[in-house]
């Protein structure tokens, strides 16, 4: 699990991040990213993982775990001052935990590029 200094929680940073942000698209996941310009802190990540992927709360849950994790351990690569949303695609729920995580590091070090 993410500390909660690096997790986005109202819906205001999840909107203006999906709006104004950048997109990446992955194989498993789409990734919007944004650098606020009176945000000066750590790096902050929202996962959502919608019913239109599974109606079953357990498969839902364990993909936003999953997704975490693998966020956790890539967290200090990524630049400060920059916030993260994180949309899964169906596909992913099939997959094991190393190609999820092949392909969220894959997309995170596209952002820590920019």
């Amino acid at each position: 699990m993410l500390k909660k200094e690096n997790r986005l929680s109202t819906d205001f940073e999840f909107n203006v991040t999906r709006k104004h942000g950048t997109k990446i698209n992955g194989d498993l996941c789409s990734l919007f990213y944004l650098e606020p310009k009176k945000y000066k802190g750590p790096v902050r990540i929202g996962i959502v993982v919608p019913k239109k992927i599974s109606k079953i709360a357990v498969k839902r849950n364990r993909l936003k775990r999953v997704f975490s994790e693998c966020v956790r351990q890539e967290i200090k690569s990524l630049p400060q001052n920059t916030w993260i949303v994180i949309h899964p695609k169906p596909k992913s729920l099939e997959e094991k935990y190393e190609k999820i995580s092949t392909d969220v590091s894959k997309i995170l070090s596209k952002v820590s590029l920019s």
